[in-house]
């Protein structure tokens, strides 16, 4: 019994969020409400039990460097929730967005920057006594293509005489080829978003149709 309204609950609340198609309303609201109410409870749960309890008191004896964030946190907690005193937390705020921050400057220097100089340069290395085969062409675009796109976000160029007006028209002429990959990038990126939004759309309708089958075959054999 309690699978079966486990299905239909699911259906349901699936029925509820699609019913956004036809705009904002109180049904898809209140699915909306529930999805969110029981994630935060349940995160809040696991944090309790497997952060708090488990790590950060379980382990403290053993490492005391564990009383650091929980300082930290009880601090930010306690001086936040006072509007007098909120001000007090920010050295904390600080610290994690400091933190942050420097991991995701090091995260994208060492993962994306230094990997794209690295491909780059792979790419115009010749893998064959042929210089004019398919991968050095491959590689010459990809080539382009970087530092085009690169030129893209170059705000300065002006229109000037002489020679370094001939320089600003081909720095126009480098961003607007830069725009076009940017654009194709982006219409790459666009159409695997609209695909996995369709994959999960079929196969939410296909479990609610399943479920129905499911319903309908219980009635009948029942």
């Amino acid at each position: 019994m309690l699978d079966v309204a486990g299905l239909v609950l699911g259906a349901v609340l699936t029925l509820l969020i699609f019913s956004y198609l036809l705009g904002d309303n109180p049904l898809y609201r209140l699915a909306l409400h529930l999805f969110v109410g029981a994630l935060v409870g349940y995160s809040f749960g696991i944090v309790l039990h497997e952060v708090l309890l488990k790590i950060t008191l379980g382990q403290l004896q053993s490492y005391p460097i564990l009383l650091v964030p929980l300082v930290m946190g009880l601090w930010l907690f306690f001086f936040k929730s006072i509007p007098r005193l909120a001000y007090v937390g920010n050295f904390v705020l600080a610290f994690l967005i400091g933190v942050g921050t420097a991991v995701a400057l090091s995260s994208a220097l060492m993962g994306v920057i230094i990997p794209q100089i690295e491909a780059t340069g792979r790419a115009l290395s010749f893998p064959s006594p042929a210089p004019f085969r398919l991968g050095l062409l491959d590689g010459l675009l990809v080539v382009v293509g970087t530092v085009c796109t690169l030129m893209a976000f170059n705000f300065t160029a002006r229109k000037q005489q002489g020679l370094t007006g001939v320089w600003a028209r081909l720095v126009g002429m480098m961003m607007w080829i830069g725009r076009v990959f940017l654009l194709f990038a982006f219409g790459v990126s666009f159409a695997g978003a609209l695909t996995a939004s369709l994959s999960i759309f079929i196969g939410r309708m296909q479990y609610v149709i399943d479920i129905l089958v499911d319903l309908y075959l219980r009635l009948v054999g029942g």
